[in-house]
C-alpha cells in the first residue's frame, strides 16, 4: 500500500512539474523542448527544480520565497522572449538572403541559356 501511495505522489510531482514547464514555455511562446534544449536556460531550470527539492512545503515557505521565484521566472520568461524575437530576425534576414540567392541564380541561368 505504500508503493501505491509513493507512486501516486510521484506521478502528481511529474504532472505538476511538466504543468508549471508547460505555463512557462506557453507564456514566452515557445516549446517546453526549446527550455530544455537551451543552454543558457537549461542550467537555471535544474537550478531551480533542485532548490525547490529540498524546501518546505508551501505552507511554511516564506513569502520573499515565492517572491523570488516568481521573479525568476519572470526573469527566464523575458530571456525566452528575446531570444525567441533575436530567432525570428535570424529566419527573416536568413529568407531575405535566400530570396536575393534564388533571384541571382535565375539571372545566371538566363544569361547562360542566352549564351547557348
Amino acid at each position: 500500500m505504500t508503493d501505491r501511495r509513493t507512486q501516486v505522489l510521484a506521478d502528481a510531482t511529474r504532472q505538476r512539474r511538466e504543468r508549471a514547464i508547460a505555463a512557462i514555455a506557453a507564456d514566452a511562446g515557445v516549446s517546453t523542448d526549446f527550455i530544455y534544449k537551451h543552454p543558457a536556460i537549461r542550467p537555471k531550470v535544474e537550478d531551480l527544480r533542485r532548490s525547490r527539492a529540498g524546501t518546505v512545503p508551501s505552507t511554511a515557505r516564506p513569502a520573499d520565497a515565492d517572491a523570488a521565484e516568481s521573479t525568476l521566472i519572470r526573469r527566464l520568461t523575458q530571456q525566452l522572449a528575446q531570444a525567441r524575437k533575436q530567432h525570428q530576425e535570424q529566419i527573416a534576414e536568413l529568407r531575405t538572403a535566400l530570396e536575393t540567392a534564388h533571384g541571382e541564380l535565375l539571372v545566371l541561368r538566363r544569361q547562360l541559356a542566352d549564351q547557348q
